[in-house]
């Protein structure tokens, strides 16, 4: 059965995020990685989804941030020196834009993920399997991806269970805070290995793997607007890492 669901389809959605997180990886221009934002928060916006979701997971992460850019800032001392402590840079204008290029790399990452949201789980298997990756590892992503958000949960669960049970996890020293998350981490872990092998024992009853090859209920098509904005990507992508590699970009 071939079925179109929409633009975009989600093979060009793993092109646009593949071209973008490559290059925010590549590339260590803030000014270059400030361009690359500005295409993640468009593409974010054709897509219609909010801003305010991106704000929000960047606000979750907020001190790990702020942690890299302080390593960043500190292992760089290039440039012209703010601030230094017996012979020590501790601040200058290459720690500044090592900081500023980590935190705009992290940020274009973010937001690039974030237009996968577009697509469920079955239809990012099925676009996987279009590509030619075997189904084996296209089920494997996907269980992946649906076992975190349960571990987390799991998680979460747990610590709701031992401050019902009258202990202040803000109020106890960080020594036993951590020895308490250690306890946590076992049960968690083995709950999520007693259903990671349910669900492949759920698998194999239904002769999961008993042919090379699979057929599917649903097989989307790409559009001329799918296969444009695919082939101006990867193209686009590929100018801008080779001119990366003529050292015209940092």
């Amino acid at each position: 059965m071939t079925e179109n669901h929409g633009f975009p389809d989600v093979r060009t959605l793993f092109a646009l995020v593949l071209v973008i997180t490559s290059l925010a990886i590549t590339i260590n221009d803030p000014l270059w990685l400030t361009g690359l934002l500005a295409v993640s928060l468009a593409a974010l916006l054709a897509a219609k989804i909010p801003l305010s979701l991106l704000g929000r997971r960047l606000r979750r992460y907020r001190w790990l941030f702020l942690i890299l850019a302080l390593a960043q800032s500190l292992s760089n001392g290039s440039g012209r020196v703010f601030l230094e402590w017996r012979g020590y840079v501790l601040l200058s204008a290459g720690g500044l834009l090592a900081a500023l290029a980590a935190l705009l790399r992290i940020t274009v990452i973010l937001a690039a993920v974030l237009l996968l949201t577009l697509k469920d789980y079955q239809q990012m298997v099925t676009g996987l399997a279009q590509i030619r990756v075997p189904y084996e590892l296209a089920y494997m992503v996907l269980l992946a991806v649906r076992f975190i958000p349960v571990l987390v949960e799991e998680f979460r669960n747990s610590l709701v269970a031992i401050e019902l049970r009258g202990v202040d996890l803000k109020a106890i020293p960080l020594r036993e805070k951590i020895k308490v998350y250690s306890y946590l981490l076992m049960p968690t872990t083995a709950g999520a290995l007693i259903r990671s092998r349910r669900i492949a024992i759920a698998m194999e009853a239904r002769a999961f793997r008993a042919y090379p090859r699979r057929t599917w209920l649903e097989w989307p098509k790409l559009s001329a607007l799918d296969w444009l904005i695919i082939v101006l990507v990867l193209v686009g992508g590929a100018g801008i890492l080779w001119i990366k590699f003529k050292g015209v970009i940092a």
